[in-house]
């Protein structure tokens, strides 16, 4: 009996080892600044979503913060040799404004909100443990207020980084 329970435990941790061996964790950060009017404004990580991941299958993440919402998905795999990653991020930000989108049986007007949306679709070749750059945006805004024009700057490296995922100590 003891020798039994004794194979039956060494079996499980063997499979939790093996299934944890398989996991990778993918992360997407977007590094730079939004609306400077300096000349070589300073970067920063703006927003980060991760999703824990599987060659060959897809993977889905969603992250709500206040009035924004990213999603990351798309499928992680080994084609020729490299390891592959095909994402399709969005970033969504309710901009405080509603658009009238239809009018019911009541009269009643119904309203969506209107979003600034950020997108990327792409495919790239990653590497375990180093950044690989799969989009930017840059945006130079100026506006006058009365007499005075002001100048600023965006813009925004999405970066992904691909590590082996450890699962938490239990």
């Amino acid at each position: 009996m003891k020798i039994t329970i004794l194979l039956m435990l060494s079996f499980f941790s063997i499979c939790v080892t093996a299934a944890a061996e398989d996991l990778y964790l993918l992360r997407l950060d977007a590094v730079g600044y939004d609306k400077s009017a300096e000349e070589s404004p300073q970067e920063k990580v703006m927003q980060s979503i991760e999703v824990v991941a599987r060659l060959n299958e897809l993977f889905h993440s969603k992250v709500k913060t206040g009035p924004e919402t990213q999603l990351l998905s798309g499928k992680f795999y080994a084609e020729e040799g490299e390891l592959k990653v095909r994402l399709h991020y969005q970033r969504l930000l309710d901009v405080g404004n509603v658009v009238p989108v239809s009018i019911d049986r009541d009269g009643t007007v119904i309203t969506e909100p209107v979003l600034d949306r950020s997108e990327i679709q792409t495919t790239v070749a990653v590497k375990l443990n180093t950044e690989t750059w799969v989009g930017r945006f840059e945006i130079d805004s100026d506006s006058t207020q009365g007499s005075t024009r002001t100048s600023s700057k965006s813009k925004v490296n999405y970066q992904l980084f691909l590590s082996h995922y450890k699962p938490p100590a239990e």
